[in-house]
């Protein structure tokens, strides 16, 4: 028979299992934590912690079937506890030696083929012994072992990086010489071993300046190209000098068609600078006489306005409602052509136009890895072509944004889109060459498009808009 103090004691033996049930981690909560260490790059980053975490959900899942579920909850806790270091892990390493991690991503997502193998081999296996020590909580370790591993991952790049971007040019000079580029388009040649020798300076100095190389071979390649063009013709000319009054006279009817449409003789100008002058006054003379339609439009519907009684105030809105208008079908009209220069079958640029009419390039498929701001190579050529696009819009100011999904801590997230934005701004600088005026926004977790419960909805959120921002009144 129980007395009240054996009830009593009953009572908070019960309380407390149903305390320590409802505390109980559970396979799915294990196992969705689980994926956002993998998403944390926690296989690459924290291994040993990921595979005792894995070994123990196993565990956990083989007790559960055998009806030992006290072994099972012990082994999910193992499980769990191990997964939150692995994802502390993680973001130390990228928080504390994110160059380190970038550089090895920039060699990761190189083309194999401009890689030297054991190079590579001994890059990894230097950068394993920093993610040992990062495990072992030794970061004083971990950063001596780094500058090595820095050094070898540099040293891959360097070899890549003369391979993909140094080759295709000395290709492109060897057989402009060939065509005597020296004699026929000096200026063009000495641009393309110009950029050789830029890619080459920085391959010494700064071997992670990936996208400034990039944009130094796609200059050096077009130069030279341009010289064998120019010296091919030279060639031909010379062996057949009448082709050069054929030539003369293609150039001479382009121009004459052009000066008929803007009522300029452009065929007798004494030089290349007087034709400039002559097309910029007759562009000058078009834009006022717009200007004054505008002008004269405004005046009708102002006199109509004032004929009707209607107020200043209202005239005034009606004006900046005219401006909004114009604003917004002009964007609408460059969307259009826009859409033509991304491919509709490929799920790449999202272009959506605002209520403030500024228009938002969405680059879909522009996928960092996790904790990097490393911009993959394989979407340079989008890129491009939303440089293309700001081009278009040559009026407006440009923000890129950066954006993450809510996975990991607040402050984390912040400054990984920051960085993203900055490196996606930084690749337009060097595009457009500070000729536009670009800034560099991250929003973190803030603005999610998608629901963050899914991966699917995750993955959307992680992304770069490109803002073209409408001019304001």
């Amino acid at each position: 028979m129980f007395n009240i103090k054996s009830v009593r004691l009953l009572m908070a033996l019960v309380l407390m299992l149903c305390a320590t049930a409802a505390q109980a981690v559970t396979i799915e909560e294990v196992e969705k934590r689980m994926a956002e260490a993998e998403q944390f790059r926690a296989v690459e980053f924290s291994p040993g912690n990921y595979t005792r975490a894995r070994e123990a959900l196993d565990d956990a899942k083989n007790y559960i079937s055998s009806g030992k579920h006290e072994k099972a909850r012990s082994s999910l806790d193992e499980s769990a506890a191990y997964i939150e270091k692995a994802m502390k892990t993680s973001q130390k390493l990228t928080t504390q030696l994110p160059q380190l991690v970038e550089s090895r991503d920039r060699m990761q997502m190189t083309d194999p083929k401009h890689l030297r193998a054991d190079l590579v081999e001994r890059a990894e296996r230097d950068f394993s012994h920093v993610v040992e020590a990062v495990e072992d909580d030794n970061m004083v370790k971990a950063k001596a072992r780094a500058k090595q591993a820095q050094v070898t991952l540099h040293a891959a790049q360097a070899v890549a990086a003369r391979e993909q971007y140094v080759r295709p040019i000395s290709k492109g000079i060897a057989a402009a010489r060939k065509v005597h580029a020296r004699k026929y388009s000096p200026n063009a040649l000495n641009g393309s071993i110009s950029a050789q020798r830029e890619i080459e300076k920085l391959i010494k100095n700064d071997p992670d300046a990936q996208v400034k190389m990039y944009a130094a071979s796609k200059r050096g390649e077009i130069s030279a190209g341009r010289s064998m063009k120019i010296a091919a013709l030279g060639e031909r000319m010379s062996r057949n000098p009448a082709e050069i009054e054929t030539r003369v006279d293609a150039e001479e009817a382009r121009l004459r068609l052009l000066g008929d449409h803007l009522g300029v003789d452009l065929v007798n100008a004494t030089d290349a600078e007087e034709q400039v002058r002559m097309l910029q006054q007759a562009i000058e003379e078009v834009e006022r006489n717009y200007q004054q339609q505008l002008r004269d439009s405004d005046k009708a519907i102002a006199d109509l306005n004032t004929k009707l009684g209607v107020y200043e105030g209202d005239l005034a809105s009606m004006n900046e409602l005219r401006r909004k208008l114009q604003i917004k079908r002009d964007a609408e009209a460059k969307i259009r052509r826009l859409t033509n220069m991304f491919n509709p079958d490929v799920d790449v640029v999202e272009i959506l136009l605002t209520p403030d009419s500024d228009v938002i390039l969405r680059m879909k498929s522009l996928n960092f890895r996790s904790g990097s701001a490393v911009i993959p190579p394989s979407t340079y050529g989008m890129l491009d072509g939303a440089g293309e696009a700001m081009i278009m819009f040559s009026d407006r100011a440009i923000r890129i944004e950066g954006h993450t999904d809510a996975v990991g801590a607040n402050d984390y997230n912040q400054k990984l889109s920051e960085r993203r934005a900055e490196a996606v701004s930084g690749y337009f600088v060097e595009k457009l060459k500070g000729k536009r005026v670009i800034t560099a926004v991250g929003f973190g977790e803030e603005k999610p498009i998608a629901n963050n419960e899914t991966a699917k909805g995750r993955e959307k959120n992680r992304r770069i808009d490109i803002v073209l921002l409408a001019p304001r009144s």
